[in-house]
């Protein structure tokens, strides 16, 4: 029962991630996703007081365009907004996926 118990839990942490395609692995590790996962985190924290403002962060043409891009934003967006609401903030460049050249501009 133990084990059972164990193996249910550790399905419910490893979450749908197991369950991706080898496509949908090679989308998130592209630099064009990672590109629209910054932006996107972005997005999320550049919300004011002002709830008209437009705060986002996005490059536009390649939102329409780039699978990849489009992905990557609506994941950083609903990733960070989500830790944000939960009252952790994300300092700027820090989100779930690291930066992969700390310091350089």
């Amino acid at each position: 029962m133990r084990r059972l118990v164990s193996a249910c839990l550790l399905l419910l942490l490893c979450g749908c991630s197991l369950f991706d395609s080898p496509a949908q692995r090679a989308l998130r590790r592209s630099p064009d996703f990672k590109a629209g996962y910054r932006d996107g985190c972005a997005s999320a924290g550049n919300r004011g007081a002002d709830p008209l403002a437009n705060n986002i962060m996005r490059d536009e043409d390649a939102f329409r365009a780039d699978k990849a891009y489009r992905s990557g934003w609506n994941t950083g967006f609903n990733s960070c907004r989500t830790n944000q609401a939960m009252g952790r903030p994300l300092p700027p460049g820090r989100g779930p996926i690291p930066d992969p050249s700390p310091g350089i501009p």
